[in-house]
């Protein structure tokens, strides 16, 4: 089950690098063309140069309300990816100070209580997305659903890391009891027995 649920981790983790790196080429190359198409192309240079043209035909206003758009998805997607690698913000400050017995146990308890908010992420997103199913964005005419998806998906992707998380620790600690019981056993041949 570990195995299986540690690879999917890994898998989502990959689609979401891939689609975050898709977003962000995107992103870029449409904030490039706005920029272009704004401040050089409708230059009074450029419109003296060349009077009988309009390029104000150039100036896409559907391409601010996408990037924006992106930005919410590739913000939500790095949250998974950085969940997944731990590089979130933490207060660690009680786990250095507890005894070795009692840090992994809170580890776990901070992964459920961490999986319970995504749980509720999850159960409140959804509804938003029952309820945004009716809105259309005001440029490009998209379902505002793809857009607040963000927060769902992002969510599911955080959950799956958690629920990995939670069972490496739990397997973590199955492995210091074994190799405990497997050091006590050679020290003292006659405890098995």
């Amino acid at each position: 089950m570990k195995g299986f649920m540690t690879e999917m981790s890994k898998k989502v983790n990959r689609a979401s690098q891939m689609l975050l790196i898709l977003f962000f080429i995107i992103a870029f190359v449409s904030t490039v063309y706005q920029v272009f198409s704004r401040f050089v192309l409708q230059s009074s240079l450029i419109q003296n140069m060349l009077p009988m043209v309009d390029f104000s035909v150039f100036n896409l206003s559907w391409i601010e309300e996408l990037i924006r758009y992106l930005f919410v998805w590739i913000v939500f997607l790095g949250i998974g990816m950085v969940y997944k690698s731990k590089e979130h913000a933490q207060v660690e400050i009680l786990l250095h100070y507890l005894p070795e017995k009692w840090k992994g146990k809170l580890q776990v308890l901070v992964e459920v209580i961490n999986s319970a908010v995504f749980l509720f992420l999850i159960v409140y997103g959804w509804s938003i997305l029952k309820f945004t199913s009716q809105q259309i964005s005001p440029s490009m005419g998209l379902n505002m659903t793809l857009i607040y998806g963000a927060v769902f998906v992002c969510s599911l992707i955080c959950l799956l890391h958690s629920f990995v998380n939670i069972l490496g620790l739990v397997v973590e600690k199955e492995e210091k009891a074994e190799m405990v019981q497997a050091g006590a056993a050679k020290e003292n041949p006659h405890l098995g027995s």
